[in-house]
């Protein structure tokens, strides 16, 4: 289920890095779609961003995201969508 429009919610966007198989998390605002950096703190909107929303690249991306939500308790609030933020 994709959130609606007038949802906002904070997201990563989550690349397979195919050099080691690990998954890269791009952390963005969810407002303004600003990269956000290690802090979480939107620049633009002046807030602290919660990501919780996992926009996958790829299906191998996707199915490796999903996998450890389903695995790890600590990852219960978290969704996992394929492909892109619309």
């Amino acid at each position: 289920m994709n959130p609606t429009k007038d949802e906002v919610r904070d997201y990563f966007i989550a690349v397979l890095n195919e050099e080691d198989d690990s998954l890269e998390m791009e952390p963005h605002c969810g407002r303004c779609d600003a990269h956000l950096n290690e802090d979480y703190y939107c620049e633009n909107c002046r807030r602290n961003c919660l990501c919780l929303d996992i926009y996958c690249k790829t299906e191998v991306a996707y199915n490796k995201v999903t996998r450890l939500l389903s695995e790890q308790e600590q990852f219960k609030k978290f969704r996992a969508f394929k492909g892109l933020k619309e």
